[in-house]
């Protein structure tokens, strides 16, 4: 399924895959923020293997004192998501997502 026939139900509404990104670009930065942890939030099937090095390297960073203040922490999300959705939107369409 090409990306111009691609189709999801928006409430009674269908709206094209190229419409609802044409949607994300007018949001603000806030907007695109919530909007891309909404995202990631609904795949909650983790890869165990990228879980546990993640989990590993973060063990590493507070062992070595690498460490933030939480307040600090939640001011860098709205960044960290910005880049996200730019780095999606710079890629083909029919190429497959990678942070």
């Amino acid at each position: 399924m090409g990306i111009a026939t691609a189709t999801i139900a928006v409430g009674d509404a269908m709206s094209t895959l190229q419409e609802i990104k044409t949607a994300i670009a007018h949001l603000n930065a806030h907007d695109k923020a919530l909007l891309a942890a909404e995202l990631f939030a609904m795949n909650t099937e983790p890869d165990e293997v990228a879980l546990e090095a993640a989990l590993k390297r973060g063990l590493k960073d507070v062992e070595a004192g690498r460490v933030r203040p939480i307040e600090e922490v939640k001011g860098m999300i709205p960044g960290w998501t910005a880049r996200v959705l730019w780095s999606m939107s710079q890629r083909p369409p029919h190429a497959p997502f990678s942070a």
